[in-house]
């Protein structure tokens, strides 16, 4: 069990905080000589494989590191050109890991600011009076589970189907959020979270979720 990220979204739908916390992935990394026998292509500042599966690397997944160190989107890190290094046989063997994509600042927000419009008309679709909008979502690989205070801002957590203990975890969260972001003197709402109490006592709140399986009264 596991729990993959936590996303807090103010009432205007801002995205003001975001933890990575597990991202299981499929990767494969393997020893390339001249000439590449993948097609790579450029998209979305992403170097991806778009022709040439094998050994588990896929069409669409990203070049994540060379030589054991990780790529910056399209730049090697150094800061060359991925593909020039790569389009380079002085440069061989060389060994690059494969994997899905991993998201950008800007697309982690653009994904925040759709849950919330989706929020907004799950609320207005139910055929309930006063709905709180959509609490969970599932899929196949994992849940999304939300938790929306009186003044707007949304907790949002995604973890592993079989993770139990996600609700009382939100309210752990929010918890975390009154004691350690709201009484900061130098926070202000809506902004974007940066305090260190807050992100110290958030991870230890998943690591004992994870843990326990649950995350009973009294945590």
């Amino acid at each position: 069990m596991a729990i993959f990220s936590v996303y807090v979204v103010n009432k205007a739908g801002g995205l003001i905080y975001q933890l990575d916390n597990y991202a299981p992935r499929a990767e494969g990394e393997k020893t390339f000589s001249y000439p590449l026998d993948l097609l790579l292509k450029l998209h979305d500042e992403r170097v991806l494989v778009a022709f040439g599966q094998r050994d588990g690397i896929r069409v669409g997944h990203a070049v994540l590191s060379i030589n054991g160190v990780d790529v910056n989107g399209k730049y090697t890190a150094e800061g060359k050109e991925v593909l020039e290094y790569l389009g380079n046989p002085a440069n061989y063997p060389v060994s690059i890991r494969f994997g899905r994509p991993r998201l950008t600042s800007n697309e982690k927000l653009m994904l925040a600011s759709m849950f919330h419009s989706l929020f907004a008309i799950g609320s207005q679709l139910s055929p309930e009076q006063g709905s709180s909008g959509i609490e969970m979502l599932e899929t196949d690989t994992f849940k999304l589970h939300c938790f929306q205070t009186l003044t707007g801002i949304k907790f949002v957590v995604l973890a592993d189907p079989r993770q139990g203990g996600i609700d009382s975890l939100l309210r752990k969260i929010y918890e975390i959020y009154s004691d350690f972001a709201l009484k900061n003197p130098f926070y202000s709402l809506e902004m974007p979270i940066r305090c260190e109490l807050f992100d110290q006592n958030l991870k230890l709140a998943l690591e004992v979720a994870e843990k326990a399986g649950t995350f009973g009264p009294g945590s």
